[in-house]
């Protein structure tokens, strides 16, 4: 996991991932632990001034695919990616602190496990046939996966193309500039001279 200090702006992680692809972000902000009241501990909320704010961001069309405010100092956030452009996700806290707030986060693609126990509990499923539906999903992920590595190969492979027929485009050009700059130069020197009778 990775773990970042928050204390009045916004800290963002850059994340490329297909279109559709089921990501799990799991946090832990331990000083959030402490401020969680007895009356509220059962309901895991802690004071609202230490709560922080995560946004999803599809960076294409600069819409905001989640937003929430977890007050909680553990838990998940179920999120899903909107297209295959890069995606934002940024954390801040949600008031002013006058103290840095560490923050623990672990981002993984595919549900979390809370998905799959709520799955196995409404639908009367053993182990086996969690496991199964496990694999079923990351079969289908990795195949999401493959297809975008080629959309991403055929795109990189056409820039790579544009590229090259630039870089010979341009010493063609060059040295036409250069020929052309070599023959107003040749006409201004006979010129020249021949207004002086030097020629």
């Amino acid at each position: 996991g990775t773990f970042i200090l928050l204390v009045d702006k916004a800290e963002c992680f850059q994340i490329e991932e297909p279109g559709d692809t089921q990501l799990t972000v799991y946090y832990e902000i331990p000083s959030l632990e402490k401020l969680v009241s007895s009356e509220e501990q059962g309901a895991n909320v802690a004071s609202p001034r230490k709560a922080v704010k995560m946004s999803f961001i599809d960076r294409r069309s600069k819409k905001a695919v989640f937003s929430k405010t977890v007050a909680a100092h553990k838990g998940e956030v179920q999120l899903t990616t909107m297209s295959d452009s890069t995606h934002q996700l940024c954390i801040k806290p949600a008031q002013k602190q006058v103290s840095p707030l560490r923050i623990d986060i672990a981002i993984e693609r595919g549900q979390g496990d809370r998905y799959y126990d709520e799955l196995a509990a409404e639908n009367n499923m053993d182990k086996l046939q969690v496991e199964v539906v496990k694999l079923n999903d990351e079969l289908a992920e990795i195949l999401n996966e493959a297809d975008f590595m080629k959309d991403k190969e055929v795109r990189f492979h056409r820039k790579a193309e544009r590229i090259n027929k630039a870089a010979i485009w341009w010493p063609v050009l060059q040295i036409i500039i250069l020929i052309i700059t070599a023959v107003f130069q040749v006409a201004n020197l006979k010129s020249f001279f021949q207004s002086k009778n030097l020629y």
